[in-house]
């Protein structure tokens, strides 16, 4: 969770997060499917956490009605603490998670992220995903009040 507040909440988003929901949302997600993490000297410094596609209950009609979703992994969320972005552990946890044994029932691969996230969205291109289709989500900002909304990009890449 430590991770996650850092890597969000306090990053460029400032979005208000619920840290009782945050909870339940990553037990439920290690529960449905795969979780990597990047630790050095025990401290963590970065996690990826996967499902099935049918998880995700924002994944839009353009996906449903082009793809098998069944057989779509889900990258619902890539996580690296701010002070060791820039140095390679989302592409070494991007890469061992296409290539692990988890991965290879899937066809395609999906990632949503922030259309402000352009360091993100670099990467993910640079490993072979590629934009698909967007979305909108109503967020809260840090301070409880006031929301915003943000432009999400679903990415897709063909497994082999």
């Amino acid at each position: 969770m430590a991770l996650y507040m850092d890597a969000f909440a306090k990053g460029t988003s400032e979005q208000y997060v619920d840290e009782a929901a945050l909870g339940s949302y990553i037990e439920s997600l290690l529960n449905k499917g795969v979780g990597l993490v990047a630790v050095e000297d025990e401290k963590i410094l970065g996690a990826l956490l996967s499902c099935s596609l049918v998880f995700d209950e924002y994944v839009t009609s353009a996906i449903t009605e082009n793809f098998a979703i069944e057989k779509c992994v889900y990258v619902a969320e890539m996580m690296v603490a701010e002070h060791v972005r820039g140095k390679g552990i989302g592409r070494q946890l991007l890469t061992a998670f296409l290539e692990s044994t988890e991965t290879k029932q899937y066809s395609d691969a999906f990632i949503r992220v922030w259309d402000k996230n352009v360091g993100a969205i670099a990467l993910y291109q640079k490993m072979g995903f590629v934009p698909y289709t967007t979305i909108e989500q109503t967020k809260r900002k840090a301070d409880g009040g006031e929301t915003f909304v943000m432009q999400k990009i679903y990415l897709h890449k063909k497994m082999n």
